[in-house]
């Protein structure tokens, strides 16, 4: 979040929970990537924790993040 993402940077997904103890930094990444001009997507999921993803694969969240996270690299990635 403190580089210079002008120059160039990956199309990103940043993916958090409400619960998430990364999450005010998750917003800062995606508030840098965004005035940079960057492809990015921040998806925040209601009451979810750190890699809620793995920790909780059966939760409806869960699967609907990776279905985010699929359409995000057909999307971004040739």
């Amino acid at each position: 979040m403190y580089g210079d993402f002008s120059k160039g940077y990956p199309p990103t997904l940043i993916q958090a929970g409400t619960r998430e103890l990364l999450l005010s930094d998750a917003v800062r990444a995606y508030q840098a990537l965004d005035r940079a001009h960057r492809t990015v997507r921040l998806d925040v999921y209601e009451a979810m924790p750190h890699v809620f993803q793995a920790l909780l694969p059966e939760s409806d969240e869960s699967r609907t993040a990776i279905r985010k996270t699929v359409r995000f690299f057909k999307e971004n990635l040739q």
